[in-house]
C-alpha cells in the first residue's frame, strides 16, 4: 500500500500524527502470479525454517520444503507478498538469489518478475528453497521517512518479524499443511499468533496467516489477554515501560467492549505488538491474527486520548477482515465509519470526554468543508485506486465517511423501534451470506441492509451521499435529525501545527494552514512573516503574527528558494454539541 497520513492533532508547539494503515487480509494476499498461470494442481504440505543465527548478522536464513507433488507437475509459482505496506517496494529486499533444488538436484530457479519466481519439479515429490532476506528494511529512504514501523528489524536482544518480508508462498499447488519452525539465538522467546506445535514449531493455519501476521522474537515485555474464548497477547519491545503502564488496561477494555459490539466472535487469537517505535507520532497496521502498534516516546506522556482512538480503530477492523475482503466502493464505510466508532468507543468507555469527542466531529466537517474534492468525487468512487495516490481523495474517504456514519447513527436511532449503526453493522457484517459462499457485501448489499433500520427518505439521502460527489452540509443534514450545529466563517487557527528541529520541519498536520500553503517536511524556515527566525520558538511566534492579512514565508528546500506569499484564507469552523451522542450511550 502507498502511504498516506491520515490524521493529524496538534497543540500549540506539538502535533500527534496517526498513520493508520488500515486493509483486508485478502488485499494483502493478493497473487502476484501471471495471468498465464494455471490454477492448482496437488496436494502438499510446506515447513519453514527460519534461522537468525546472530542478531549482529542483521539476517534470516529461510528454508523452505514442499512435499507431496504429483510426478507431473507443473513448474511451480512461487510468490511473495507485495502489498501490506503503504510503502510498496519494487522488489522484495533479499540478498542473493533464490536457490532451488527438486529431490536432490539443484533445479535452476526463474526469476519471471519482481516478486514471482517459477521452479520446475523434474518429477520429484519434493522441492526445497533456500534464500536469504536481510532485516534492514528500516535503513530504505522511502521506508525510513514514513512506514519504518511496517518492516522488520534485529537487535542484540529482540527482533521484529513481518511475515510478508519472508515467505514465499506456492499460488498453484493445494498447501494442505503447514509449519513453521525458528531458530534463534539462545533463551529468546517468540510471541506468534498461531497455533503452537511444539517450544519453536507453529501451525498458521491459512495461506492468510502465514503471509500477512507479525512475530516478535527475543526480550519482549509481555501479557496475556483473555476475554472468554478470544486469546491476546499484549508485547511491548524492550524500553516502552511509560507506555506498557498505560496502554495495558486500554486495550484490555477497548477489546472487551468491541467484541460484545461486534455481536460474535471473529479472531480466536490475536497479538498486538509495540516494536520499537522508530516511527512520528502514532501508527498502526493490522495484519490478520495481529496489530503493530507505534508511540514515539516523546508523545507517551499525552498519548492517552489519541493512543485510545489508534487502538480501537485498528482493532474494529479485525470484525470484518476476519470474514471477507471489503471492496473498494464501500471502503469509506471500512474506514470512516471505523474511524466513527474509534472516537466512540472510548468515549463511550470513558477514556476520553464527549465533549473531545463533540470537537472532534467538528473538526472533520471543518476538513470535509476545505476538501478541494467536495462536490467532485463520491465516497465510493474515492475509495478507489486514488485513494492509495492521492491525499484528497484518502481524506475524503475517512472524514466523509466518519461525518456519514455519525449522521446515519442518528438518523437511525430518531426512528420506531430502537435501532442505532451498531445494528444496521452487526446485520451487514454478521450476514451469513459472506460466510457461506466466500462473497463479501456490495455498495447496493449495503443500501439494502441499511433499508431495514431506517427510512425512505433517510436511505435516499444515504444514497445521494455515498454515489453522487460529496458536499454533505452538515448544518441541514444534522439539523433533520435534530442536532442543531452551528457554523460560523472566519481566519483559521493560526498555529504552525508542525514539529520543527530548529527551523527545519520535521512533520506537520496535512489539515493545517501551512501544508495548504506549500510547506512540506524536509524545508527549513529561513523568514517568517517579515522576520529572520533561527529557533522553533520564533518560527511558531512570527506564524501566528501574518502582517496585513498575509502570510509571507521563505524557505530552503534542498538548496532552492520557496517563496511563500498568500492572504490568509476564511474557513467554515463548526460547533458541535455533545448531549445528543451522549445521551445515547446512556440509553
Amino acid at each position: 500500500m502507498k502511504r498516506r497520513i491520515v490524521a493529524a492533532m496538534s497543540s500549540v508547539s506539538s502535533m500527534l500524527v496517526y498513520f493508520i494503515a488500515s486493509w483486508t487480509p485478502a488485499q494483502a494476499c493478493s497473487s502476484n502470479v501471471d495471468a498465464g498461470a494455471s490454477g492448482p494442481t496437488a496436494q502438499a504440505s510446506l515447513e519453514y525454517t527460519l534461522k537468525i543465527q546472530s542478531p549482529a548478522s542483521q539476517e534470516v536464513r529461510v528454508s523452505v520444503r514442499l512435499t507431496g507433488l504429483e510426478p507431473k507437475q507443473e513448474p511451480v509459482s512461487w510468490n511473495m507478498q507485495q502489498r501490506f505496506a503503504f510503502i510498496r517496494l519494487p522488489e522484495p529486499l533479499l540478498e542473493g538469489p533464490v536457490r532451488a533444488t527438486a529431490g536432490t538436484q539443484p533445479i535452476d530457479c526463474e526469476h519471471r518478475s519482481p516478486f514471482n519466481w517459477s521452479v520446475p519439479s523434474a518429477g520429484a515429490r519434493t522441492m526445497r528453497l533456500d534464500y536469504v532476506v536481510p532485516l534492514t528494511h528500516r535503513t530504505i529512504e522511502a521506508v525510513k521517512e514514513r512506514d519504518a514501523y511496517e518492516y522488520p528489524y534485529v537487535t542484540d536482544d529482540h527482533g521484529f518479524l513481518v511475515s510478508p518480508t519472508l515467505f514465499l508462498f506456492p499460488e498453484n499447488v493445494t498447501v494442505g499443511e503447514m509449519r513453521v519452525r525458528f531458530i534463534l539465538p539462545d533463551g529468546w522467546q517468540i510471541v506468534a499468533p498461531w497455533r503452537r506445535l511444539g517450544e519453536h514449531e507453529f501451525d498458521p493455519g491459512e495461506p492468510d496467516s502465514l503471509l500477512n501476521d507479525l512475530i516478535a522474537i527475543g526480550a519482549w515485555h509481555i501479557h496475556p489477554l483473555r476475554i472468554g474464548h478470544f486469546e491476546g497477547t499484549i508485547a511491548f519491545a524492550p524500553g516502552q515501560e511509560a507506555l506498557e503502564r498505560t496502554a495495558v488496561d486500554m486495550i484490555r477494555r477497548i477489546v472487551e467492549y468491541e467484541l460484545e459490539l461486534f455481536g460474535g466472535q471473529v479472531e480466536n487469537r490475536y497479538a498486538f505488538l509495540f516494536a520499537r517505535p522508530d516511527g512520528k507520532g502514532l501508527a498502526g497496521s493490522p495484519k490478520k491474527h495481529s496489530v503493530t502498534l507505534c508511540v514515539e516516546p516523546r508523545l507517551v506522556p499525552a498519548a492517552g486520548t489519541h493512543l485510545g482512538h489508534l487502538i480501537a480503530h485498528e482493532f474494529y477492523h479485525t470484525w470484518a477482515s476476519a470474514l471477507f475482503a471489503m471492496p473498494d466502493e464501500l471502503r469509506w464505510l471500512n474506514e470512516g465509519i471505523t474511524d466513527y466508532y474509534a472516537y466512540l468507543v472510548p468515549a463511550r468507555l470513558g477514556l476520553n470526554t464527549w465533549e473531545q469527542f463533540a470537537r472532534t466531529l467538528g473538526d472533520k466537517m471543518q476538513q470535509c468543508a476545505a476538501n478541494p474534492l467536495r462536490g467532485k468525487r463520491s465516497l465510493a468512487d474515492a475509495g478507489g485506486e486514488e485513494f492509495f495516490n492521492e491525499t484528497n481523495a484518502y481524506n475524503l474517504v475517512y472524514d466523509g465517511g466518519l461525518l456519514t456514519g455519525a449522521w446515519l447513527d442518528m438518523a437511525i436511532r430518531r426512528g420506531e423501534g430502537g435501532k442505532t449503526l451498531d445494528d444496521l453493522m452487526r446485520a451487514l457484517v454478521n450476514d451469513p451470506r459472506w460466510l457461506t459462499d466466500g462473497t463479501a457485501p456490495t455498495l447496493e448489499d449495503f443500501l439494502a441492509t441499511a433499508g431495514r433500520f431506517a427510512d425512505p427518505a433517510t436511505c435516499a439521502t444515504l444514497r445521494r451521499l455515498v454515489t453522487q460527489p460529496y458536499d454533505l452540509d452538515p448544518v441541514k443534514a444534522f439539523g433533520g435529525v435534530g442536532i442543531t450545529i452551528r457554523r460560523e466563517v472566519g481566519p483559521p487557527e493560526m498555529d504552525l501545527m508542525a514539529n520543527l528541529d530548529g527551523t527545519h520541519v520535521i512533520d506537520l498536520s496535512r489539515s493545517g494552514l501551512a501544508f495548504r500553503l506549500g510547506v512540506r517536511p524536509g524545508d527549513r524556515f529561513v523568514e517568517v512573516n517579515g522576520q529572520a527566525v533561527s529557533t522553533p520558538d520564533e518560527v511558531h511566534k512570527a506564524w501566528r503574527r501574518p502582517a496585513e492579512r498575509r502570510i509571507q514565508a521563505t524557505l530552503d528546500r534542498l538548496g532552492k528558494t520557496i517563496e511563500i506569499d498568500e492572504p490568509v484564507p476564511l474557513i467554515e469552523r463548526f460547533t458541535v454539541p455533545s448531549e445528543p451522542w451522549r445521551l445515547a450511550a446512556d440509553r
